[in-house]
């Protein structure tokens, strides 16, 4: 099996002990990508491994690498590290359905199998067909039996509730509402008092909701705030409002290529977790 990668899954790509593919992704002097395939992969089994972030060049990339691969007769395996616009699953009158339209678009590549990294939406199973895998490890090395694991939201709910049970320690959830763009925490339900509460959740993107939950488990008493995110987007000077903030360790994964830093922030490295499940594959 060879590796094909998009330039945003590279840092990622560079550690995994796969064969690199030779391809070219590169642009014209007006900025369109080009991507061209410079080896015979006919009915030859090859990964591709992607993230789709903003800016939508890395979709794109995504986008005409596969269509490449699949022209040139590949067998391809798709392994998302990050599965960008999964947050746009719903949609009202005149608002784009964003992540159904680029499942669409996948679909209409043969494929032998895709994965998808902890996604944010359980929607996205309605419009793709993929196997989820979560980074179970990661948060049940930052977590010990003395601790309470804390759902921020309903969505991070089951994550929560597995862990907890991995771990054997307590649960705790936070009801949150966003009203007009702002988050605002509803009940707390559960017990830090005198305990370390870790946070967790798929990811981190503007902070608020990490913040203000951990805001509310310092008032019930929480003598210690971490969080635990799969992925560290830290968008809209999260990092500067993280650092202001209660929270005292954020630890994420480098499922995206992390360039800011911070005294808080802790990256584990997930390229052996990844070989790993890349081997089921090979």
């Amino acid at each position: 099996m060879k590796l094909f990668y998009t330039k945003s899954a590279e840092h990622l790509a560079k550690k995994i002990k796969l064969k690199k593919g030779k391809y070219i992704i590169s642009s014209f002097p007006d900025g369109e990508l080009y991507v061209k395939i410079n080896e015979n992969v006919k009915n030859k089994r090859v990964l591709v491994l992607a993230a789709t972030n903003p800016p939508a060049e890395n979709l794109l990339e995504l986008l005409f690498l596969l269509d490449a691969l699949q022209g040139a007769g590949a067998r391809i395996y798709l392994f998302f590290t990050y599965f960008g616009y999964a947050r746009q699953d719903r949609a009202k009158a005149g608002e784009a359905l964003a992540s159904q339209r680029i499942c669409s678009w996948l679909k209409g590549f043969k494929w032998q199998n895709i994965a998808v990294l902890h996604p944010h939406s359980e929607r996205l199973k309605q419009f793709l067909k993929y196997k989820e895998i979560l980074p179970y490890h990661f948060f049940t090395s930052v977590i010990n039996r003395e601790d309470v694991v804390v759902a921020p939201d309903k969505g991070a709910s089951s994550l929560a509730k597995e862990i907890s049970k991995r771990c054997r320690c307590a649960r705790a959830e936070i009801e949150k509402v966003r009203l007009k763009g702002k988050v605002k925490m509803l009940s707390f339900h559960g017990e830090v008092n005198g305990k370390r509460a870790v946070i967790v959740d798929d990811m981190i993107s503007t902070g608020n909701t990490v913040i203000k939950a951990a805001e509310l488990l310092k008032r019930k008493g929480a003598k210690e705030v971490v969080v635990a995110a799969t992925h560290g987007i830290f968008a809209d000077k999260a990092l500067q409002k993280l650092e202001k903030s209660p929270i005292t360790s954020i630890y994420v994964t480098n499922s995206l290529p992390q360039k800011t830093r911070s005294r808080k922030v802790e990256i584990m490295d997930l390229a052996p977790f990844l070989e790993k499940h890349i081997k089921e594959w090979s």
